[in-house]
């Protein structure tokens, strides 16, 4: 039986010390819970770790090999001991502050082989200037972009901008999932976007881009450096004009269509995720406007739309993944059986007890449960609807949602 390691950071105590992100717990729950059962379907024998202060909630089968973290070195040395022990490895992790880049390191130095990017192409990919530029030397689109430095006085950044015009975008350099992203469309909103951008950096500058109108999408990728397949186009759900408020990542719906500009979609994907030399999953988000396509950024690792693939692809996605990287096989051409729309629910944690989690996690398309583990006002649940058409599955959506605070409520 083979063995992988599929590790997400927020659940498998990539913040044993810090306060758990709640408003991404719910991403990283459903990313590692599909990677399982993939893998599980495969027959893998699957490890993983796991923060302590999420054990009693876990509810994700099989996992038969697991590490208890409570400190950040209990998170590295897990990871070091289990990657030796397995013949594959893959990691979901924040881009920010070089996290992805060193885990990726240290899972390439291991005895496993880790199905995921280079250090060196993740350095690039998690850096959003770099990828504005690589983008327009190839000449993609790009919204026009400034990087001010935290130092400069804010008359400066301001005056710097100004061509620009507003609303702006607002966002750090390393940022990822919309962590300290924010659209502005004032002074003060400038200003509060730039606190909230080097509140979660350790970087000097940050990004201030022009806003560019249409349609946020995204495009899921497998790929082995020249090798790039497109697996599916995918609608973002993004919240962005909350007043004081940063970005939020909220979910999507797959497959998406978008005729006009299915072509300049593709061929810009696979021109960025090619001369990046990314391997893996890989996802590349963009906007879809009058103006054309815009490259705004590639994450260089599974995303979350892999939740929704897995329901939906006619083949197992796990397979073709490995088949890839360790034997440089095609990628068959891939199809869909349905449509799915998914999205993170916010529910007030005093609504959120045992007996209640427990029902939740019995419900048909709930992907990630709500994990009451602190004093936070708000929790989340990343719910899917499923359906032969999307206006179906956004109905099915609906049915979920509404069980899930019935039983919460009840």
């Amino acid at each position: 039986m083979k063995k992988i390691l599929i590790v997400d950071y927020i659940v498998g105590g990539g913040f044993a010390e810090e306060d758990l992100p709640l408003d991404r717990l719910a991403e990283g729950y459903a990313i590692l819970r599909a990677c399982v059962e993939h893998f599980a379907m495969l027959g893998y024998k699957i490890s993983t770790l796991i923060d302590q202060r999420l054990m009693q909630h876990i509810r994700i089968s099989p996992i038969h090999d697991f590490i208890s973290v409570a400190t950040y070195e209990d998170f590295i040395t897990g990871l070091q001991t289990l990657s030796d022990k397995v013949d594959y490895s893959m990691t979901s992790a924040p881009e920010s502050k070089g996290i992805l880049k060193d885990l990726s390191s240290l899972m390439q130095n291991s005895k496993s082989l880790y199905l995921g990017s280079k250090p060196e192409s993740i350095e690039i990919a998690a850096d959003k200037i770099k990828t504005m530029e690589l983008a327009k030397k190839l000449g993609l689109n790009v919204p026009a972009t400034f990087s001010p430095s935290y130092n400069d006085s804010f008359e400066k950044i301001q005056s710097d901008v100004d061509i620009l015009g507003y609303p702006l975008i607002i966002k750090p350099i390393d940022g990822s999932g919309c962590k300290g992203l924010t659209k502005a469309t004032n002074a003060d909103g400038l200003r509060f976007g730039l606190q909230s951008a080097h509140s979660v950096t350790n970087m000097e500058n940050c990004i201030v881009q022009e806003f560019i109108p249409g349609v946020p999408i995204s495009v899921s990728i497998i790929a082995k450096n020249e090798k790039v397949y497109p697996i599916s186009i995918n609608r973002q759900k993004l919240r962005l004009d909350s007043k004081n408020y940063t970005g939020h990542y909220l979910g999507g719906e797959i497959p998406f269509s978008i005729p006009e500009y299915k072509d300049e979609i593709i061929k810009t994907s696979i021109k960025l995720v090619k001369e990046m030399g990314l391997q893996g999953c890989v996802g590349v988000d963009l906007i879809a406007g009058e103006e054309g396509v815009f490259v705004i950024e590639v994450n260089p690792r599974i995303t979350v739309p892999y939740i929704a693939l897995k329901e939906i692809t006619s083949q197992n996605l796990a397979q073709i993944l490995v088949d890839l990287i360790e034997h440089d096989k095609e990628v068959p051409e891939i199809t869909f059986n349905g449509c799915v729309t998914f999205s993170k629910v916010s529910i007030p944690s005093s609504v959120s007890k045992t007996a209640q989690f427990e029902r939740v996690t019995g419900i048909d398309g709930v992907q990630a449960p709500p994990l009451s583990i602190s004093n936070n006002s708000q929790i989340y649940s990343l719910i899917m609807g499923f359906g032969p058409t999307i206006a179906q599955a956004r109905k099915d959506f609906q049915r979920v949602k509404n069980e899930v605070l019935n039983s919460l409520s009840g």
